[in-house]
C-alpha cells in the first residue's frame, strides 16, 4: 500500500472498522455458523428452539451430515409454507418462529468470541459445567451452548457486552452520585421507573410500552430498558411477497451504577438534559431518594506526546513488546477551523510510519509540534512472540476514546502498556474508558 494523505472537512459518524475483532465483525451466515456446530450441542439447541418441533432432522445420520440436515429443514419449511395446507394462525406461528431462528443464530455469532466467552466465565463463576463445557469447543459452539442450556447468563453477558460498546459514544455520559446506594428490584418500581423515562420521549412520538431488564454484575447494577419507539414504516419481503409495514423500533436507555464509586453511566439519546432527568427518575422510583448527578468530563488521551517519536519512556518487552509504529494518524492544524489532515502509511514494517511522513509532507512555518495537533492514531504493535499476522493495531483519539476493547483479551494489557510507555495517559493512571464506536474527522483509523 502506498502514502496516502487526505484532507477532511466535513464531520462523519462511523463505526471503527476493527479486524482484529474476528467473527464478532464478519458477515453473518446461518449455515456456515451451523457448520462449526458439533454434536450434541447441534441437537440441544435445535430440539429446544421454538422453531425444533416443525423441523424434521434425522439424528441417526452422521455427525458431519448433520449441520446441513439442519439448514436443509429450515430451508424446506420456510419455501414451503406459503402453499402448504395449515391454518392462518399456524402459518404466523412457523413465520414467527422461523425469524426467531434467525435471530437467535445471529445474536450467538455476535457473541462468537473471546471477549464474550470470558465474560460469560465471568458471569458463571464457580460453575464447573460451564468450564466442562468450553474445554473442547471454539467460540461459535461456546455461544450456542450457553443459549441454550445458560440462557440467563448469556442474555446478562449480552446486555454487558452491549453496553461496553457503546460507553463513550454519543449517547454515553458519566455522572457521580452518592456511593453505597441499593437499587430496589422491586418490579412494581421497575415498572413506574420505565414508564416515566417512556415520558421523557413522549414528544419524540414514543408510547407507552415498555420492556425493562435488571442484570449485575461484580457488585455494579446495569438496568436496560426499551421504549416504544415512533411508527416507523418498513418495506420487507414476508413470504415472497413485496409489502409495506409500520412497526414501533424500541428505544433503548440504559444505567450502569457502580456502588462501591457512585459513578453512574448512561445511554440515553435527547442530550444532557434527558441524561439527568433519567437520572433523577432513577433516584425518585429505584433509590427511593433524591440525589444530585455531577457530570464527569471523560478523560482524554495526550497523544500530542507521540509526536516526538515511539521511543518508550519504560521498558515494553515484560509485555512481550517488540516494536510499535505509528500506521494512520491524524493532525489537525493549531488555530484551525475544523480542518484534519489524514496520513497514512505502509504496512510494511520496514517503510516510514505516519509520524515520517507527516513531518515530510506537511506544511511548516516554524516547528511542527507547534503547528500541528494530534487528534487521532492507528498504533500497529509487533509483539516479541510469532502470530499468524505478526501484529495487532487499535486506534486512539484524543477525546479518550479507543478501540482497545477491540482487542483479544491477550492483547488488551499489551495495548495499555504501549500507552503508558509512550506518555500517552500516566503510568499510575487507569485507562480511560474504550469503546467499539467512535465519532471521527474522517474514516475510521484502523487495520
Amino acid at each position: 500500500m502506498g502514502v496516502v494523505v487526505s484532507l477532511t472537512r466535513k464531520r462523519v459518524n462511523k463505526k471503527a472498522n476493527n479486524k482484529n475483532g474476528g467473527d464478532r465483525l464478519s458477515v453473518f451466515n446461518p449455515p456456515h455458523f451451523l457448520r462449526h456446530i458439533g454434536m450434541p450441542t447441534l441437537q440441544e439447541f435445535t430440539e429446544a428452539h421454538i422453531l425444533g418441533p416443525h423441523l424434521n432432522v434425522d439424528w441417526s445420520q452422521k455427525a458431519d451430515l448433520l449441520a446441513a440436515l439442519v439448514t436443509q429443514a429450515v430451508e424446506t419449511l420456510a419455501s414451503e409454507l406459503p402453499t402448504k395446507e395449515i391454518s392462518p394462525e399456524e402459518r404466523k406461528t412457523i413465520t414467527e418462529s422461523l425469524g426467531h431462528w434467525f435471530d437467535d443464530l445471529r445474536r450467538c455469532h455476535m457473541m462468537a468470541n473471546p471477549l464474550a466467552v470470558q465474560e460469560f466465565l465471568n458471569v458463571c463463576t464457580g460453575d464447573d459445567a460451564v468450564l466442562f463445557a468450553f474445554g473442547n469447543r471454539d467460540d461459535r459452539e461456546k455461544a450456542l451452548w450457553m443459549f441454550t442450556l445458560r440462557d440467563e447468563a448469556f442474555r446478562q453477558a449480552e446486555l454487558h457486552l452491549s453496553f461496553m460498546a457503546k460507553t463513550n459514544g454519543k449517547y454515553w455520559k458519566k455522572h457521580h452520585i452518592q456511593a453505597g446506594l441499593d437499587p430496589t428490584g422491586d418490579r412494581t418500581a421497575l415498572e413506574a421507573f420505565s414508564h416515566a423515562v417512556a415520558a421523557l420521549y413522549k414528544k419524540a412520538g414514543a408510547g407507552k410500552a415498555t420492556h425493562i431488564e435488571v442484570s449485575q454484575r461484580e457488585g455494579n447494577v446495569q438496568i436496560t430498558l426499551y421504549v416504544e419507539g415512533p411508527v416507523t414504516a418498513l418495506a420487507h419481503f414476508s413470504q415472497n411477497h413485496f409489502s409495506r409495514i409500520t412497526t414501533r423500533i424500541a428505544l433503548e436507555t440504559a444505567l450502569l451504577y457502580h456502588p462501591e464509586t457512585g459513578f453512574v453511566e448512561t445511554i440515553v439519546k435527547g442530550g444532557a438534559k434527558n441524561h439527568k432527568a433519567v437520572l433523577q427518575l432513577f433516584g425518585e422510583h429505584l433509590l427511593k431518594q433524591m440525589i444530585r448527578p455531577e457530570e464527569i468530563e471523560p478523560q482524554r488521551y495526550r497523544l500530542n506526546a507521540l509526536r516526538d517519536g515511539l521511543n518508550p519512556f519504560e521498558d515494553w518487552a515484560p509485555y512481550g513488546i517488540r516494536k510499535v509504529r505509528l500506521r494512520r494518524a491524524m493532525f489537525t492544524p493549531m488555530g484551525g477551523t475544523g480542518v484534519a489532515l489524514n496520513i497514512e502509511a505502509p504496512e510494511v514494517e520496514s517503510q516510514s510510519d505516519a509520524l515520517a511522513i507527516a513531518r515530510k509532507r506537511l506544511k511548516v512555518s516554524h516547528a511542527f509540534e507547534a503547528e500541528y495537533n494530534l487528534d487521532g492514531a492507528t498504533l500497529m504493535v509487533y509483539p516479541t512472540e510469532k502470530t499468524r499476522r505478526g501484529h495487532f493495531s487499535f486506534n486512539v483519539f484524543s477525546s479518550g476514546s479507543s478501540t482497545i476493547k477491540n482487542l483479544s483479551v491477550k492483547h488488551q494489557p499489551m495495548a495499555q502498556a504501549v500507552l503508558r510507555a509512550l506518555n500517552v495517559i500516566d503510568s499510575d493512571e487507569p485507562v480511560p474508558a474504550t469503546t467499539h464506536e467512535q465519532e471521527t474527522d474522517d474514516v475510521a483509523l484502523a487495520v
